[in-house]
């Protein structure tokens, strides 16, 4: 079994299965507790997540994978996608289980350190994929917007975000200086206390990277920060994003003087 990297890696008995035998097993099982109904575990070694859509599947695995080639953190390793119609989505991720794994909101008060993905660069915003996707992210709002095929097009949705927040008496903003977007590295985007696990050896897993894609460098920053305030998390959680990501507090600034408020979401 080759990874789409080219690098080995053993199979276990469940990855052997065809593709029929693991809808079926996905299908006749419960969905594993506290993962909004999209995960199921298949054996004893794999679990199946149940994507959006089949393009947006596809694009999470390229992301993983590229995660698990070039950076040092942990992330579950994906034995392949399928292309299966279900009433929530029509991809699933088979991939394996992350045995003991614990949400950190569960550890958060035990944890002392943190790993930080090294930089993958693109010039294309968004989703890993063979042309650019609909992008997904708070910092988006709370619907994809795009896609984006360039960062010239990416700072055109920002300025239109301001025009728009004029029109709804939000005024005063200057638009955004463009070169925050002429850098973009690979960004999980969803970085919040239920996609980060800590298992008994004390690694930390980042999960559920269906929102991952090529962003400037402070979309991570912008991206836990929204969660941490929609999710109410921890308030150590919260001043502590600052030294665990690069922080963008001028964009920040800006998305909150436009209205971009998850408080009290």
């Amino acid at each position: 079994m080759y990874s789409l990297f080219g690098v080995f890696t053993p199979e276990v008995p469940s990855t052997r299965w065809d593709d029929n035998e693991i809808i079926r097993i996905f299908e006749s099982n419960p969905c594993l507790p506290g993962t909004d109904n999209r995960l199921v575990q298949i054996s004893d070694e794999c679990v199946v997540k149940l994507g959006v859509s089949f393009e947006s599947a596809c694009s999470e695995m390229l992301a993983m994978d590229l995660v698990r080639s070039q950076a040092t953190i942990p992330v579950p390793r994906v034995w392949r996608v399928i292309d299966h119609v279900h009433p929530d989505g029509t991809g699933l991720i088979v991939m394996d289980l992350i045995r003991n794994g614990r949400q950190l909101h569960v550890c958060w008060s035990s944890l002392s350190i943190w790993a930080k993905l090294k930089d993958v660069h693109s010039s294309t915003p968004g989703p890993l994929g063979p042309q650019p996707s609909r992008c997904k992210g708070l910092q988006f709002g709370l619907e994809s917007k795009g896609p984006f095929p360039t960062t010239t097009r990416l700072a055109e949705h920002f300025h239109g975000e301001l025009r728009q927040a004029e029109n709804r008496y939000f005024r005063g903003q200057k638009p955004l200086d463009e070169s925050i977007f002429a850098h973009l590295v690979l960004t999980h985007n969803d970085l919040n206390m239920r996609n980060i696990l800590l298992d008994n050896e004390g690694r930390l897993w980042l999960v559920d990277w269906g929102w991952s894609g090529f962003f400037p460098a402070g979309f991570e920053y912008l991206a836990m920060r929204f969660a941490a305030q929609k999710d109410r998390e921890p308030k150590g959680w919260q001043t502590s994003i600052k030294f665990m990501a690069e922080p963008s507090f001028e964009m920040e600034r800006w998305l909150v003087g436009i209205g971009y408020d998850y408080v009290d979401i």
